[in-house]
């Protein structure tokens, strides 16, 4: 599947550690803060769950992402949504060092429209943080969103066979993580 954008979307907002976050919305929160697979949740609700590539290749990015990563570049950039029957749920951006591409974690850069998470949660894979933002407005994400409303993500550093990468996850109005809830707050 060819990448159908020219530039990458980025996951510009505040992100803070999870304790740091004030939340009225638990499902939501039970979602962003899942220690496991977001790829196999998401399986679990949906009867066909597919991958559409929106964006890979060696980009610029964010200072934020700079500083969480603290490796030097150029980084690989791959976007995609992750759909359930169709709806896309969920929008994932994952930056890697060039320096990261080598070795045994050098497949990261071959996964087509595979899931990243299939070998972020192996033996190889280790997550070191974990942080959350409601995502700026001005992002655009939103140009994959139907109908604007406020979008929650989270961000994890990961070691895969000992290389850093970066991976958010930015949850869409579609996606199950959302439904029932109301009045969600970021402190």
């Amino acid at each position: 599947m060819k990448p159908n954008q020219q530039q990458p979307c980025g996951a510009d907002g505040k992100w803070q550690l999870p304790q740091q976050v004030s939340m009225t919305a638990l499902q939501l929160r039970d979602w962003l803060e899942y220690p496991g697979s977001l790829t196999a949740r998401l399986r679990q609700h949906c009867q066909q769950f597919s991958i559409q590539v929106l964006f890979e290749g060696y980009a610029e990015i964010a200072n934020h992402e700079l500083k969480t990563l603290a490796c030097a570049g150029p980084y690989w950039v791959r976007e995609v949504l992750l759909c359930c029957d169709g709806e896309p749920w969920v929008f994932a951006r994952s930056v890697i060092p060039k320096s990261s591409l080598e070795g045994d974690a050098a497949e990261v850069s071959r996964l087509a429209n595979k899931p990243l998470g299939e070998l972020l949660f192996t033996d190889k894979g280790q997550r070191q943080t974990l942080e959350l933002a409601q995502i700026d407005q001005s992002s655009a994400i939103y140009q994959h969103v139907k109908d604007p409303q406020p979008l929650w993500g989270r961000r994890s550093r990961f070691l895969l066979a000992s290389a850093p990468l970066l991976v958010s996850e930015i949850f869409l109005p579609s996606c199950i993580a959302y439904q029932g809830e109301s009045g969600v707050a970021a402190s």
